[in-house]
């Protein structure tokens, strides 16, 4: 069995894909909205959101009900 090296795609990276699909909601967007839109799983787009939170490209709040967190664009 052969191992094959796949080569990345050119276009958008997955966080730059998930800062573009806030920016499209100000109203707010959830991992599970965001998964699908992306065809991405919510790991990936869960570490990808802690790399926006944290350059403070994005900001994070969590609901009372139903207990989720809701993902904005700054500003």
């Amino acid at each position: 069995m052969s191992i094959q090296i796949i080569q990345p795609t050119p276009g958008l990276t997955t966080t730059q894909r998930i800062l573009e699909q806030i920016n499209c909601h100000p109203q707010g967007v959830t991992v599970r909205e965001l998964s699908e839109q992306l065809n991405r799983p919510p790991s990936m787009i869960n570490y990808c959101l802690k790399l926006l939170i944290i350059t403070k490209q994005i900001r994070a709040k969590r609901t009372l009900c139903p207990q989720q967190w809701i993902y904005y664009p700054v500003g």
